[in-house]
């Protein structure tokens, strides 16, 4: 849902610019009065005015916009700082003379976007567009989409001060207030391949609030694509780089530490969701990426319930499936069911809590596993592998988490509060 305050806003409108299409523009020269030889240093011309009588003009009060740009590109050959301008009306004109570019999101809309030297507020439809944003030129966020705690904020040293607008997500993003904070360009990210839905809910708010809204699939197979297509737009595509190369670094290691794990020796895994535990993802739902890819069998046998996930089950059906791990929300921070599930004797009977192997997800200052489906999982998934199969993925997840945490939300933590945030899953559980 996109809330408006007051109907008949006006939208913002560019106005529309003329294109000439003969490269020597003589034709309207000549039609114009104006001498159709180039300019040889006289300040003045001879051209008829309004009435029809001879007078002199100033060339600096009727420089066209075609002449200004054969004089830029003049003056740009003989320094050599930007492109030639092979035309009267080119791309590289309107950046020159604008600050403006064409781009085609992946939806294949086409929008006139700010050049990344204008480009200083920007906004989200999802607190997945955000996290993408956030982590790769924060100091370009106009406002944010999600409320984080004083607990979060610690470790999200580049958002402190930004106002809190709502996104279309939680149905309370208020395009009006967007419009009053400047944004130049909004993002919605997609965890799965776009649909028509995207694109609907996209030219609405353009239709709104005038400002363009770029479509970009983020589904997990094309993160790296996402992240360079983000740098092109905000102009920072070696950060961009960096971070698409650590997502499938991450993501090249775990699958080949765990490729050759037998089906029937992979550990068998329970995702509990929602605050009594009793919702849960299938092993083909988005939500799960992470645990499968770090080589868990998924044991929840459940329809996905849609995009958002949760599906609801039974605790016998948990009792039934008997997970070895269980992975939960923590009761503190997401009102999860760590606590209930350590502790009720309903759960006891189930492998996982018998052996002490019921894990509590880092939850600061996002989800490690999902929610959003952003580069945080990318994190989540080394944890996972890790908890699985120590001895295939052998790594401290204290100093993984520290880089991590330096990399994408450029904060350091030490490792005791990293410890802090692996709680009883470090150091992980070995037969």
């Amino acid at each position: 849902m996109i809330r408006k305050r007051e109907e008949g806003m006006t939208m913002a409108q560019g106005g529309e610019s003329r294109s000439c299409c003969h490269p020597e523009c003589s034709e309207e020269s000549s039609r114009s009065g104006l001498p159709s030889s180039s300019f040889s240093g006289d300040p003045s011309f001879s051209a008829r005015d309004d009435s029809g009588r001879m007078v002199n003009r100033q060339w600096a009060s009727v420089l066209s916009r075609r002449a200004f740009l054969r004089t830029c590109a003049a003056a740009a050959l003989a320094v050599g700082s930007v492109p030639v301008l092979s035309s009267c009306r080119s791309e590289a004109g309107d950046a020159l003379i604008k600050g403006q570019r064409q781009f085609t999101d992946d939806a294949g809309r086409e929008h006139t976007i700010p050049t990344p030297d204008k480009l200083t507020r920007v906004y989200f439809t999802s607190g997945l567009a955000q996290l993408f944003v956030m982590t790769l030129k924060p100091e370009a966020m106009g406002a944010t989409c999600s409320r984080f705690s004083e607990e979060d904020m610690k470790y999200l040293p580049n958002m402190q001060g930004l106002e809190y607008l709502g996104a279309v997500e939680t149905g309370q993003m208020d395009v009006e207030a967007v419009m009053q904070a400047g944004i130049q360009l909004i993002f919605s990210i997609s965890s799965i391949e776009l649909v028509e839905a995207n694109i609907e809910e996209a030219d609405n708010i353009e239709k709104l609030s005038g400002i363009p809204v770029i479509l970009i699939d983020g589904s997990t197979e094309r993160i790296s694509e996402a992240y360079q297509k983000l740098g092109d737009i905000l102009g920072c595509e070696e950060r961009a780089s960096e971070l698409a190369a650590y997502c499938e670094d991450v993501v090249a290691r775990v699958e080949a530490a765990v490729a050759d794990v037998p089906e029937d020796e992979r550990v068998s895994v329970y995702y509990a969701e929602g605050p009594q535990g009793l919702q849960t993802e299938p092993a083909n739902s988005q939500h799960a990426w992470s645990f499968v890819t770090a080589g868990g069998k998924v044991v929840a046998e459940v329809d996905w319930f849609d995009a958002t996930g949760m599906s609801d089950v039974s605790l016998e059906s948990v009792i039934g499936w008997n997970p070895e791990v269980i992975v939960t929300w923590d009761s503190e921070i997401r009102g999860g069911a760590e606590e209930i599930i350590r502790s009720s004797a309903d759960w006891a009977v189930i492998d996982a809590v018998r052996n002490g192997r019921v894990y509590a997800m880092p939850n600061i200052p996002v989800a490690w596993v999902d929610r959003p489906m952003a580069c945080n999982r990318f994190l989540g998934v080394q944890w996972l592998a890790n908890m699985f199969y120590p001895d295939r993925f052998d790594v401290d997840m204290v100093e993984v988490g520290r880089e991590y945490y330096k990399l994408f939300f450029g904060c350091d933590v030490d490792a005791e509060t990293m410890k802090g945030f692996l709680g009883e899953s470090y150091p992980p559980y070995r037969k």
